[in-house]
């Protein structure tokens, strides 16, 4: 194997006799299915989440012949300005693979659970760490860790007052089964119970879930009534995972036409719940917000950026830029964005 003769990742798995599965990072962690990588890989489709003008994915991959362990990869490829993956990238990032590794991907623990140095790697945090271990468990149907037994323990009775003694990754693992009967009553019984810190850290795993009604009204409820801001903005990230869209989008869109959102609850509107600003009255609010948070548009600027990326999210900013009769700060803030474009392109 080459680098001359493996022209994909997706080809680089396949010749390593492996089976894979992919998961977009950018924006929370979504299971991607292979074709749709492979298309993300062949330019025929725009990476669906960038952040940060890349697209960040982990990569699981085994091969039951040779080992029972899974090992990941964490990888980030930049963008173009069409949210499509840079391929010269791409083939840099598998130059160094396929001339570190070769074939070997299954053949050395050490070589396969390991990616040489390279400009494409990131380290998740701790929080995605522990949100990725557990969803890999749940959908490679691996068996569950003790550390799932303590937190269910605790989940049916926070008055035990030992929440000291779950781990990040329990805790992680909790939330991937909260569709499990027994868990899904214990926290609905018991959310508002818990202690600050293992609610925000539950709350911010459950954005990679999908849950329903009830947890959905008690997260909505609880958002009012906590004492922390922090816990508030893990209750934002955590409402991604409702399948309950209607009810989260009626939230959002009343707390920013009514509520005071603060500076880190408008970041986590456009990371997490962006397909909601595709509402053209919404976006205007929330544009509006941000202004009024930063009248230096920096962070307008910013948002606009990052979000004009999302393919999901295009069409309705480049449309905003030609709205006729805008609020006088938003008109304001995409003159400001036209100036930094003329800018940079004068120091070309």
């Amino acid at each position: 194997m080459t680098a001359q003769t493996i022209n994909t990742i997706s080809e680089f798995m396949l010749h390593a006799g492996t089976d894979y599965r992919v998961y977009d990072m950018g924006r929370g962690i979504e299971s991607m299915d292979s074709q749709t990588f492979i298309s993300l890989e062949n330019h025929q489709l725009p990476a669906p989440c960038p952040r940060a003008g890349h697209a960040w994915f982990g990569i699981v991959f085994w091969n039951k012949k040779v080992s029972h362990e899974q090992y990941i990869w964490f990888v980030k490829l930049p963008i173009d300005e069409r949210s499509l993956i840079i391929q010269a990238a791409r083939n840099q990032f598998l130059e160094a693979v396929v001339t570190a590794l070769g074939s070997e991907l299954e053949k050395n623990a050490e070589k396969g659970g390991q990616l040489p140095d390279n400009p494409f790697v990131f380290t998740p945090s701790q929080q995605q760490l522990a949100d990725i271990n557990a969803i890999i468990r749940r959908d490679l149907r691996l068996s569950t860790r003790e550390g799932l037994n303590k937190a269910i323990a605790y989940i049916k009775n926070p008055a035990m007052d030992t929440w000291q003694d779950l781990a990040l990754q329990d805790i992680a693992d909790l939330a991937v089964h909260i569709n499990q009967l027994d868990i899904a009553q214990a926290v609905n019984q018991n959310l508002a119970a818990l202690p600050v810190q293992v609610l925000t850290a539950f709350c911010s795993s459950l954005e990679n879930t999908r849950f329903d009604d009830a947890l959905t009204d008690q997260l909505i409820e609880l958002f009012a009534t906590v004492e922390y801001a922090e816990t508030q903005h893990m209750i934002l990230r955590g409402l991604k995972g409702s399948q309950c869209t209607d009810k989260v989008a009626m939230f959002i869109s009343a707390l920013l036409t009514e509520g005071q959102p603060d500076t880190e609850c408008l970041v986590i509107i456009a990371g997490r719940h962006f397909p909601l600003l595709n509402d053209e009255a919404l976006l205007i609010t929330f544009c509006s917000k941000l202004i009024a948070h930063d009248p230096s548009f920096q962070l307008f600027r910013g948002i606009y950026s990052d979000l004009v990326q999302v393919p999901a999210s295009r069409m309705g900013l480049l449309k905003l830029m030609r709205k006729p009769d805008l609020p006088t700060p938003i008109a304001n803030g995409i003159a400001s964005l036209y100036k930094q474009v003329s800018k940079r392109k004068s120091t070309h």
